[in-house]
C-alpha cells in the first residue's frame, strides 16, 4: 500500500525548512528555523553541524506534529542543501572536528587565485574545494586523521545523510560533487589530479550516488519507524526540478540569499567564460544532466542588510515603499556587499547607494534595492545567453522570497523584456527534491506523471514602462561599471 507523503528537508544558508507533500504537490505541512551565522573575522562564515542536524531533528518531529502524522505515514525523504559548504567530523564520536564552513566564506580567496594560474581552471572560492584544503592544513592531525579513514570530510548533503542514518552512508550526488572540483564531469568520476592538488585522499571521498535513489533509512531515536532516503540535491537543482525544468533550454531564477539564475544544458558540459559556470544538475538512470549558472550573491540578503539597519521594518515594508512611488528618484544601489558574481566575479567589490539627496526618502532607497537586485538579475540572464549552447528561455520561472511580490516580478519582467513565471508555490526547491525522493520509490511513476500536475501561479509580461526601464538600466551599468574597483583591506579602514 503507498504511503501518503513524501517529506522534504532544505538546509539552506540561513535556515532549514522541512515540507510535508500530497501526492498532488500540495502542501501538508511546513515548518522553519533559522541557524546561526558565525563570522570569526572577516571574509569568513561558519555553521554549526550538529545544530543544523538537531534543528533538522526538531523541524520533523514539528512536521509531523503539524500534519497530525506519523513517521510511518512518510514514504520517503528528500534532502536538499546549500552547495559548496563543507564538513568534517568524526567516525567513531559521530561529531564534527570544526564547524562547517559555508559556501559564501571567502577565506581562501588568495588560494583559488594561486590555484587558477597554475592549473588554468578557473576555481571559485564559493566551490568546496579549497575548504576541504583548509580543514585538512588547519585542523590539528586532520590530515592524518583522514587518512586512517577516522575523520570523514564532505559537503553538507553527506554530513546529514551519515548523520541521520546513523553512519550507513556516506555518499553525495553529482550535483553536490561538482561543487568540491575533485569530480570529473566528462568521466563522471572523481579525479585524482585535482584531488592530488590538495592532497585529498581520492579513496576517502564520499561514494556518488544518483540524484535519486535508496541511500539507507532513518536512524533517529526520535522517529518510530525507519524512513528510506531516497534523493539529495544541491538546493539550485532541485530548485531546477521544481520548476520542471528538465529539457535543455529550460530556465529558472531563484530569489533567496542570493539570486540564482540556471539553464539546463541537457548533456552539454560548457566550458563557459565570463564568471559563470557549468554544473551537474542530477543523475538520473546513470545518465548526467547538466546547466549553467550565474550568480548575484547579493540578493534578498540586500533587503535584510536594510532591515538591519532600520531602513524598513520588514520585507514587506521595502516592498510597499518601493511600489508607492513611481521611481526611484534619482537613487541607485548597487548590490555587491558581498562582492560581485556573474559577470564580474569580484569577490572584493563593495556596494554602493548613490545619487541621494535632501529629497531621498525611504521609499526611493526601497525601489533603488528591488531595482539593483533585478538589473543583476539581467546582466546574469545575459551572460548565460552568451554561453549557453542551446537556445535559452523566452519566459523565466521564478521562486524563493522576493518572488512572493507582484510588484517585484512586475519589475523584473520589465528589466528583462521576457515575460516571467511564477510557481504556485515558493518552497520550489523543497518541492524539487520531494519530486526526486518520490520518484525513487515510485510514489511518482515518472516525470511525466508529475508534469501533468503541474499549474502555475502567474504570470507577469513587460509593460509600457519598458523605455524609461531601459534608460535606468544603462545609467545603472555605468555606475556600477564605475565602482567595481572600490574596495577598501582592513587596515585602511581602520
Amino acid at each position: 500500500m503507498q504511503k501518503k507523503f513524501i517529506l522534504a528537508i532544505d538546509a539552506g544558508t540561513t535556515g532549514i525548512r522541512t515540507v510535508l507533500y500530497r501526492h498532488d504537490s500540495t502542501q501538508v505541512a511546513y515548518t522553519y528555523q533559522k541557524i546561526t551565522q558565525f563570522t570569526p573575522q572577516p571574509g569568513w562564515l561558519e555553521h554549526d553541524p550538529m545544530e543544523i542536524y538537531e534543528t533538522i531533528v526538531h523541524l520533523i518531529k514539528t512536521t509531523c506534529k503539524q500534519a497530525n502524522i506519523t513517521s510511518d505515514d512518510i514514504a520517503a525523504i528528500g534532502i536538499a542543501t546549500q552547495r559548496g559548504t563543507t564538513v568534517a567530523w568524526s567516525q567513531a564520536t559521530g561529531k564534527p572536528i570544526h564547524r562547517a564552513i559555508v559556501w559564501q566564506d571567502l577565506r581562501t580567496v588568495e588560494r583559488c587565485t594561486e590555484l587558477t594560474k597554475l592549473i588554468g581552471i578557473d576555481i571559485n572560492p564559493n566551490s568546496a574545494f579549497t575548504k576541504y584544503e583548509w580543514l585538512l592544513n588547519n585542523i590539528p592531525n586532520c590530515r592524518e586523521r583522514v587518512v586512517t579513514g577516522d575523520v570523514l570530510i564532505g559537503t553538507l548533503d553527506s554530513w546529514l545523510v551519515w548523520k541521520l542514518t546513523g553512519g550507513q552512508a556516506f555518499i553525495t550526488d553529482v550535483s553536490n560533487a561538482v561543487v568540491t572540483t575533485m569530480w570529473n564531469p566528462v568521466l563522471g568520476k572523481w579525479s585524482p589530479e585535482l584531488a592530488s592538488l590538495i592532497q585529498m585522499p581520492v579513496d576517502k571521498l564520499a561514494t556518488i550516488k544518483p540524484s535519486s535513489t535508496i541511500y539507507g533509512f532513518t536512524a533517529i531515536p526520535e522517529m518510530n519507524s525507519k524512513v528510506p532516503i531516497t534523493a539529495i540535491s544541491g538546493d539550485q537543482q532541485a530548485a531546477m526540478f521544481g520548476h520542471l525544468a528538465t529539457e535543455p533550454g529550460n530556465g529558472k531564477a531563484t530569489y533567496g540569499t542570493s539570486v540564482m539564475v540556471n539553464v539546463n544544458t541537457g548533456k552539454q558540459w560548457v566550458f563557459a567564460k565570463k564568471g559563470c559556470y557549468s554544473l551537474a544538475l542530477w543523475r538520473m538512470h546513470n545518465v548526467d544532466t547538466f546547466c549553467l549558472e550565474g550568480t548575484v550573491i547579493t540578493g534578498g540578503a540586500a533587503i535584510e542588510w536594510a532591515n538591519d539597519l532600520r531602513l524598513f521594518d520588514s520585507p514587506e515594508e521595502c516592498v510597499k515603499l518601493a511600489e508607492s512611488v513611481p521611481h526611484s528618484g534619482g537613487v541607485f544601489f548597487i548590490p555587491a556587499l558581498q562582492g560581485l558574481g556573474t559577470p564580474y566575479r569580484k569577490p572584493e567589490a563593495s556596494g554602493a547607494l548613490l545619487g541621494l539627496s535632501r529629497s531621498t526618502t525611504k521609499a526611493h532607497i526601497a525601489r533603488a534595492i528591488l531595482e539593483g537586485i533585478a538589473f543583476r538579475t539581467r546582466q546574469v540572464v545575459e551572460t548565460i545567453k552568451e554561453n549557453s549552447p542551446v537556445a535559452l528561455f523566452d519566459t523565466l520561472r521564478v521562486d524563493g522570497g522576493i518572488a512572493k511580490s507582484d510588484f517585484f516580478l512586475q519589475l523584473q519582467a520589465n528589466v528583462l523584456g521576457i515575460p516571467v513565471e511564477r510557481a504556485n508555490t515558493v518552497q520550489v526547491t523543497s518541492l524539487g527534491v520531494a519530486y526526486m525522493a518520490g520518484l525513487a520509490v515510485d510514489y511518482w511513476k515518472s516525470i511525466e506523471e508529475i508534469k501533468a500536475m503541474k499549474s502555475t501561479s502567474a504570470i507577469f509580461t513587460p509593460d509600457d514602462n519598458r523605455t524609461n526601464v531601459e534608460k535606468q538600466f544603462d545609467i545603472w551599468t555605468t555606475l556600477i561599471n564605475s565602482v567595481t574597483s572600490i574596495h577598501l583591506t582592513e587596515t585602511e579602514i581602520s
